[in-house]
C-alpha cells in the first residue's frame, strides 16, 4: 500500500517511522512519501495522491482547504471543520480528522483520562477545534478556553457549547483557571519554532501538584512551557507521541486493521 503526507514545509516528521512500524505490526507492505508543496501546487498534488495512493495525511496550512477536494466528509472532519487524513478508495476521497483522537489516545496510554476533569486550553484554531471535539465526546467536565482572537474563540465555543467557557487571553485569567484545572493544554502557536513564547508562566504555580501539562507542539525541544513545567515537577508531555497515535486511527481507516497498544506504546516510548 502507498501512503503519504501533504505539507508545506515539513522536514522532521515522525510519520514515515510511524507508518513503517504500524504497517509491519498489521502485516501490510507500505511506502510513505512526503509532498512539500506550495499552495499553487496543492490541487495537482491532491490529484496525484488520488490516483496513486491508498491514503494520505494533510498538515497545515492545508487542513481546511482539503475539504473542498473530498467526495465525502466523516463526522470527525465535519465537526472540526478541517481534515488531516484522507482515505483513497476507487478514486474517491473521504476526509477524516484524527488530531484529537491521537491526543486522547496518547493521554490514555499515559494513564490520563479527561472524563469529569477540568481543563484549561490555550488556543482556538484548527488543532484546538479537533481537541475540543474529542474533549467533549470523551466527557470533560469543564474547559476554559483562552485565545487572542475573539472570532476564533467564539467559533469554537459556539460550535461545541457546554462545557466550553470562552476567555480572551490574559495571564491573570490563565492563573485563575489553572487553580482549578486537572490539565493545562497548549493548543496554540505559542512556543512553536518561529513564534513567540509565553510571556509569563506564573500560572504554572497555581496548578495542583498532580495536574498534567500537555503542549501539542514539539518542534522546539527547549520551549519555555514544557521546560518550566518539568522544572516544577509537573507531569509534562509534548505532542510528538500524539502525532504517532494519530497513525493508529489512520491505519484503521486505510487498512481496516488496528495496531496493538503494545506496539503503539513501544513507538511512543521510542519517540519520547
Amino acid at each position: 500500500m502507498k501512503f503519504g503526507l501533504i505539507a508545506k514545509d515539513i522536514h522532521n516528521s515522525v510519520l514515515p517511522r510511524t507508518f513503517s512500524v504500524f504497517s509491519n505490526e498489521v502485516g501490510v507492505e507500505s511506502s510513505f512519501e512526503i509532498f512539500n508543496v506550495k499552495e499553487s501546487e496543492l490541487s495537482s498534488t491532491v490529484e496525484k495522491c488520488r490516483s496513486e495512493l491508498d491514503g494520505f495525511i494533510i498538515t497545515m496550512p492545508y487542513k481546511r482547504s482539503i475539504l473542498s477536494y473530498a467526495d465525502a466528509v466523516d463526522r470527525s472532519a465535519e465537526q472540526c471543520g478541517s481534515s488531516n487524513c484522507c482515505l483513497v478508495s476507487n478514486g474517491r476521497l473521504t476526509a477524516y480528522n484524527t488530531d484529537g483522537w491521537g491526543f486522547i489516545k496518547d493521554l490514555q496510554m499515559k494513564g490520563v483520562s479527561v472524563r469529569g476533569k477540568s481543563i484549561t486550553m490555550v488556543g482556538a484554531g484548527g488543532v484546538a477545534m479537533s481537541l475540543a471535539y474529542n474533549l467533549k465526546i470523551n466527557g470533560a467536565a469543564r474547559v476554559d478556553v483562552f485565545n487572542v482572537y475573539e472570532d476564533e474563540l467564539k467559533r469554537l465555543t459556539d460550535k461545541f457549547g457546554d462545557p466550553f467557557v470562552p476567555h480572551m487571553l490574559t495571564y491573570e485569567g490563565l492563573k485563575e483557571a489553572a487553580g482549578h484545572s486537572d490539565l493545562f493544554l497548549n493548543a496554540s502557536i505559542l512556543g512553536q519554532v518561529g513564534y513567540p513564547e509565553y510571556e509569563n508562566l506564573d500560572f504554572l504555580y497555581a496548578l495542583k501538584a498532580d495536574a498534567v501539562v500537555y503542549d501539542v507542539n514539539y518542534s522546539k525541544p527547549d520551549a519555555l512551557l514544557p521546560t518550566a513545567a518539568r522544572g516544577l515537577g509537573l507531569r509534562t508531555y509534548v505532542g510528538k507521541a500524539m502525532s504517532a497515535c494519530q497513525g493508529i486511527r489512520a491505519m484503521e481507516i486505510w487498512t481496516g486493521k488496528t495496531p496493538g497498544d503494545a506496539c503503539a506504546m513501544r513507538l511512543v516510548s521510542e519517540l519520547g
